[in-house]
């Protein structure tokens, strides 16, 4: 009979999970974590343990979770103090997304891809595709509520670093897992973005979709996102 290897410390699991996938853990959730962890029905050990640990630390509020080091976070008193330009650390800051919007798309379109997202719809071209349940969580190419094609989709996110400060940021290239539908709470590992006049440019090669999920601030924006959108295409019908 197979025997677990031994469970690692809390050093060295803070240690994997920071240099392994920039997720700077807070010691004591770290620890509570690891405890629900081991008490479950089947606990898991060796590199099962570090992506249970990497999901649920996913799937958590990181202004609780991780550490909000000022070499960790986005720098102060933005957008109000911000230079013209700058370049953010190539270390890499963990942000999670609290709002997007499709810069490319009319309201209505924009409210058919936000209830497509909670069917578990996408759009492929002209062709609608189901998600497998459970693939929305990792918000690849496959999310729910289009699959983009010809980089014609550009977006803009209200994002929220360790430290709870918030900014905006536009896509300059299409980046994978951007997209209406993807999980409010989905974390984004930015690593030597410019900043400009306090507003975060992303490109494929500065800002990873890392997934991830934060259950009630994405119910709350789903409410919220789709009762304004509807509003705001009443009022368009109304003329107001």
């Amino acid at each position: 009979m197979a025997v677990s290897p031994p469970t690692p410390s809390i050093d060295t699991l803070l240690q994997t999970l920071s240099t392994s996938h920039s997720l700077h853990a807070r010691p004591t959730i770290l620890r509570n974590l690891l405890t629900n962890l081991l008490n479950s029905a089947h606990p898991p050990s060796g590199q099962n343990l570090i992506q249970s640990l990497k999901f649920r630390l996913l799937a958590s509020d990181i202004t609780s979770s991780l550490q909000p080091y000022a070499n960790l976070c986005l720098p102060p008193n933005l957008p109000s103090s911000a230079p013209s330009s700058m370049t953010l650390s190539r270390d890499g800051i963990i942000v999670q997304v609290l709002d997007i919007t499709d810069l490319t798309s009319s309201l209505g379109d924009s409210l058919e891809r936000l209830e497509m997202a909670e069917r578990g719809e996408a759009m492929r071209g002209r062709e609608v595709i189901r998600i497998a349940p459970g693939e929305n969580d990792n918000e690849g190419p496959g999310a729910g509520g289009e699959v983009r094609e010809g980089g014609r989709s550009m977006h803009k996110l209200l994002v929220e670093d360790a430290a709870g400060r918030r900014v905006w940021g536009f896509e300059l290239t299409p980046v994978t897992g951007v997209k209406i539908g993807m999980n409010i709470g989905a974390k984004i590992l930015l690593q030597g973005c410019t900043m400009a006049r306090g507003v975060i440019l992303m490109t494929a090669g500065t800002a990873t979709v890392m997934g991830g999920k934060v259950e009630a601030l994405h119910k709350a924006w789903i409410d919220g996102r789709k009762e304004s959108l509807m509003s705001r295409i009443e009022d368009l019908k109304r003329g107001n």
